[in-house]
């Protein structure tokens, strides 16, 4: 017994040792990063963004609108780079608002107003969707902070957080 005891002290040091050396996974730059790198690259404005693994390797993918346009772009979710960019077709249901181009009236980029958000909550988005509620363009936004996770309403026009109600 006194043999067994020093094995195991020394077999739960060196496991110990061996766990605090092995690699650490990569943390994603999150979606607010990933939103502004893409809305500065096409010069467009977001709309949704989520983070999917595409074949073992994690992307953000982003929709943005420009001129009417609707793009995605894909951003690599550990080190920030565009992977792509590619135009999309709109379905008619949004066409009516990119062409009235609402969201270009909007006074800051969706980046800035989720970088607000974080600050002011403390939390991290985890992603980001596009709706209208009552005729009113929305963002709809996955918010995870120490209390657990919410969904914020952020007015798409003005760039300001709107009340619970708004939220699905």
């Amino acid at each position: 017994m006194t043999k067994l005891i020093p094995l195991l002290a020394a077999t739960a040091l060196f496991g110990t040792a061996a766990t605090a050396q092995s690699p650490q996974q990569p943390q994603p730059i999150g979606a607010t990063r990933a939103v502004a790198i893409a809305e500065k690259a096409l010069s467009a404005r977001a709309l949704e963004a989520d983070l999917d693994d595409d074949h073992g390797r994690m992307v953000y993918e982003v929709e943005l609108v420009r001129g009417g346009t609707l793009y995605e772009a894909r951003i690599d979710a550990t080190s920030g780079a565009l992977l792509s960019q590619e135009k999309k077709r709109v379905a008619s249901v949004w066409a009516g608002w990119f062409d009235k181009d609402r969201l270009g009236k909007a006074p800051r980029p969706l980046g800035t107003a989720l970088a607000t958000l974080e600050a002011e909550s403390g939390g991290k988005v985890e992603e980001v969707g596009f709706d209208t509620e009552s005729g009113r363009a929305v963002y709809e936004v996955e918010l995870t902070t120490a209390a657990g996770t919410a969904e914020i309403a952020i007015d798409a026009a003005t760039g300001k957080r709107l009340p619970a109600a708004y939220a699905d």
